[in-house]
């Protein structure tokens, strides 16, 4: 043995190489093809993941992979992300892997957080930008594929929820390659009609890809630029879109949109009742406050008249002892005139003269007491019309009707605009069963597509000699195999 030189135990090597590894290793991204690929029953998978000069042994534990959307199979190109280890035993050098996606969503993936930073930025997500929705709208606009499952889940919510929402439907392509100017053109429809108070936005659940025409820039930029409120609902609740960022309120699904924006009609019918119970009391408090009123009124009325009363007591007061005072000083004036006749000569007339003038003074008198008599009998009754009970009465009860009136006829209405939004949506739901590609394959016809594509086959320029195919039946679909193929002559 040399001496300077450390030896190693091999398991004190293989410990050193791993925590080397490990240490320097800590997380990495590695792109390949998955070979070898096996399941024990443990639970755990077993794969190589290589490339054209090379492989590399990898472990994908039970507890990471079974939150892996991505079901492996041998074949798929993948990006992992793992760390670097060493199996000691036999001294392997192996990839632990801690998640793994196709590398097609890989690329998806990496656009999308790109145009998300992008839009971001320029503040399309700031919540100061985004619209309140309206507490009860009355037409709703839905952007949806009108063969989807999504439309028929917020149809049948609204249907039972609140049915006199209208639903307008702006159909448009949720997925394939025209699906992105699809929805932006629904949207621009929409928003230059201004026919609905609000907007969903939305389709069912899918992969990635499947949802993608809902990440492009086009449409989140539509959805901005859109002055009806948005509701985004697309895909599952784990499923988050670039539409969900920018629209004004992101729900989960196309069902939680519409319980979103319709409103509960028991819960309608119970403010209802409460709000009518609230008027009876209001009501009940106006008339207690006009009786209160009219009492008081009334009031007043008696105190004037007692005081209309008083007053003429005292007129008559006045006039009698006008008539004490002025009876002895005519009778003082008729004795003077009566010592004077014998001493002036021809006192008739003067004497007459005065006579008149007293009893010209005791007439205005009397027409002056008189007519204040008659002006205070004349306000007493004004103000005894004006001041009716009665009159506040009739009027409290001429409002009660008119507010009876208005209530009936409000529940009236309800029953017969129900009936009607009833019968469109019925009307609709037939016109789509009609239109359904399910009711042409209920015939006894068939769709040809190749396993695994959505693309429709034609033509038998599509297909070779002992191709699989797939024919698409009302209750399955067959898997066949081309033996032959005939061209027509014309073609």
């Amino acid at each position: 043995m040399q001496s300077g030189r450390k030896l190693y135990t091999v398991s004190t090597l293989s410990r050193e190489v791993k925590r080397l590894l490990e240490t320097s290793y800590a997380s990495i991204q590695v792109e390949g093809e998955i070979s070898s690929l096996s399941r024990p029953i443990s639970g755990h998978q077993y794969f190589s993941i290589k490339d054209e000069n090379c492989q590399l042994r990898c472990a994908f534990f039970k507890n990471s992979a079974r939150l892996c959307p991505t079901k492996l199979k041998d074949g798929m190109q993948v990006i992992i992300s793992a760390k670097i280890s060493l199996f000691e035993k036999r001294g392997d050098f192996q990839l632990i892997v801690q998640s793994v996606v196709e590398s097609g969503e890989g690329l998806l993936r990496k656009r999308f957080e790109q145009l998300k930073s992008q839009l971001n930025a320029e503040g399309l997500f700031s919540l100061s930008a985004k619209q309140g929705l309206p507490s009860m709208p009355a037409r709703v606009g839905i952007i949806t594929s009108p063969t989807g499952a999504a439309i028929h889940d917020i149809i049948s919510v609204f249907k039972r929820r609140y049915p006199a929402t209208n639903l307008l439907i702006y159909s448009a392509q949720v997925q394939g390659e025209f699906a992105a100017q699809s929805l932006v053109s629904a949207i621009k429809i929409a928003d230059t009609r201004q026919e609905v108070d609000v907007i969903i936005l939305g389709r069912g659940g899918g992969s990635l890809e499947d949802l993608w025409p809902f990440n492009e820039e086009i449409v989140a930029r539509a959805i901005f630029n859109c002055s009806i409120p948005v509701v985004s609902a697309v895909g599952h609740e784990s499923d988050v879109t670039i539409s969900d960022l920018v629209a004004d309120i992101r729900a989960a699904t196309p069902t939680a949109a519409a319980e979103l924006l319709s409103p509960d009609k028991q819960e309608l019918r119970r403010t209802s009742i409460s709000l009518y119970a609230r008027l009876q009391n209001i009501m009940s408090r106006h008339y207690e406050q006009a009786c209160q009123q009219s009492d008081h009124l009334q009031f007043r009325l008696s105190t004037f008249k007692k005081r209309i009363e008083h007053d003429n007591y005292r007129y008559k007061h006045v006039e009698e002892r006008l008539f004490h005072l002025i009876r002895p000083v005519l009778k003082e004036h008729y004795y003077q005139l009566s010592n004077l006749t014998s001493r002036i000569h021809r006192p008739d007339q003067t004497l007459n003269l005065q006579s008149q003038n007293f009893i010209n003074i005791h007439k205005r008198l009397m027409m002056i007491g008189q007519n204040k008599v008659t002006a205070a009998n004349s306000s007493y009754a004004i103000l005894q019309q004006g001041m009716s009970h009665q009159q506040a009465i009739r009027k409290i009860k001429s409002n009660s009707i008119y507010l009876s009136g208005i209530n009936k006829r409000f529940w009236n209405k309800i029953p017969q605009l129900i009936q009607q939004k009833r019968n469109l949506m019925e009307s609709k739901v037939y016109a789509l069963q009609t239109l359904s590609p399910l009711q042409t394959l209920s015939r006894g016809f068939a769709t040809l597509q190749k396993p695994g594509e959505q693309t429709i086959i034609s033509s038998v320029m599509q297909l070779q000699k002992d191709d699989a195919i797939q024919a698409n039946l009302k209750d399955g679909h067959l898997v066949c195999k081309i033996t032959q193929i005939h061209r027509d002559k014309n073609d």
